[in-house]
């Protein structure tokens, strides 16, 4: 067990505390032989992990039942300033990871059950969150809603709230979301900061899509000035649609990557998104697709616009084998830098090994127009207004992907905060 530790001790602040706990039966401790992420690593090769090593990644722990039984009205008020309106959406509500029944309001018709967690990956950082759930959470829903369904995620250390260590940071938020056949979904998940604080997030999202079911997935970053590493895998059927939105923005550090497998017939996912970098943040986004089985389709289309020193990455692998016919797989990725000092790195690959395929991949980084602000300042608008309308304009674009207006609405307001 030493040796197996020294790969990992430089990132494991209490060493002990880390010791007795993988010695716990219930740890599958082969994770600990896996390759912790690192430039050599391909799908981390533009992010640079050495800040795990002032962290201590023993998991938040806090008693559910005696938090249920102090919490105030002043609290839950203020709580529930972060949970969406009621009457226009369903919730479901974690704090610092852990699953909120109370708080949240649930439909008839969807089943949740815990299921004994099996699984196992190929990077130790996955399985850094594997290791710390034992059982984990499946909502399974088996009829269409009639109203979008949110799962908020809220990061807290207030001690009116929760009694949590300082030292504890470390959250492992990890659950599955099954969708039967015919079924469809809209989904808007958030994280979001009860107050500033630098949390570091490990989370696991494993999507099962069944046949010729639907899911609107928007995602919303707005926790600010934590750590946030969410991993999703979407696994869909035949004639399945998975679509997603990703407005990324406020962390310090956040890394969304998602696995995508188009394992039948007519499957089909798309990523759309935006990612807004200032500061000293660091915005990372890959995104694997495999095309598992002809006639599948993919298409990726991120935008991102960094100012200050502010860096984002955007890699994306698209891979077909071998007699894989007739898919379509298009990725492409436009960025612009508004100060010298941003850094951007965007690499669309293409692996495609089959014949009569449609694929496209592309990327763009630059300053805004300088024709277009000359334009725009010899009508009489300042220099920084002329910034604001291009910039405007560049966002406008990627959300007029959004078809549901309520949605659109909803997710440009968190542009003006």
């Amino acid at each position: 067990m030493i040796e197996k530790l020294k790969n990992l001790e430089s990132f494991i602040k209490n060493k002990k505390a880390w010791q007795d706990f993988i010695n716990q039966d219930f740890i599958n401790q082969d994770f600990l032989n896996q390759d912790f992420p690192s430039k050599k690593i391909e799908e981390y090769k533009y992010l640079d992990l050495r800040f795990l090593a002032d962290i201590d990644l023993k998991p938040i722990e806090e008693d559910l039942s005696a938090y249920l039984s102090k919490i105030n009205k002043v609290e839950i008020d203020r709580l529930k300033k972060l949970f969406f309106d009621e009457n226009e959406f369903n919730n479901i509500v974690f704090i610092n990871g852990k699953f909120f029944e109370k708080f949240s309001n649930l439909p008839a018709s969807l089943l949740i059950s815990k299921i004994q967690n099996r699984s196992f990956e190929k990077l130790a950082l996955k399985n850094l969150n594997l290791a710390f759930n034992k059982e984990i959470l499946e909502f399974n829903f088996t009829k269409s809603l009639d109203k979008p369904i949110a799962f908020v995620h809220i990061n807290t250390n207030n001690d009116a709230c929760l009694d949590v260590k300082k030292s504890q940071k470390s959250i492992y938020t990890n659950y599955k979301i099954a969708i039967e056949k015919n079924v469809q979904i809209t989904m808007i998940e958030k994280f979001v900061n009860y107050e500033k604080n630098d949390f570091f997030n490990n989370n696991i999202f494993d999507y099962r899509l069944d046949s010729n079911s639907h899911l609107d997935h928007y995602i919303v970053q707005e926790s600010k000035d934590n750590l946030q590493f969410n991993h999703y895998k979407i696994d869909l059927e035949d004639n399945a649609t998975y679509k997603s939105f990703l407005l990324n923005q406020k962390s310090k550090i956040s890394r969304f990557d998602f696995e995508i497998n188009l394992n039948k017939i007519d499957s089909d996912a798309q990523i759309r998104g935006i990612y807004l970098g200032e500061n000293t943040q660091i915005l990372d986004h890959y995104i694997k697709t495999n095309h598992n089985f002809e006639k599948t389709y993919s298409s990726h289309y991120l935008k991102g616009i960094l100012k200050d020193k502010s860096k984002g990455s955007f890699y994306a692998s698209s891979i077909a084998k071998k007699g894989v016919k007739k898919i379509v797989a298009n990725q492409l990725n436009k960025n612009i830098l508004l100060d010298k000092e941003t850094v951007c790195y965007s690499s669309p690959e293409l692996w495609i090994k089959a014949e009569d395929v449609k694929c496209s991949h592309g990327a763009t980084t630059g300053q805004l127009d300088k024709e277009a602000m000359f334009y725009l300042q010899s009508r009489g608008f300042s220099l920084e207004e002329a910034k604001k309308i291009l910039v405007k304009a560049f966002i406008d674009e990627i959300f007029e992907k959004i078809s549901d207006k309520k949605i659109k609405k909803l997710l440009k307001s968190y542009l003006e905060e």
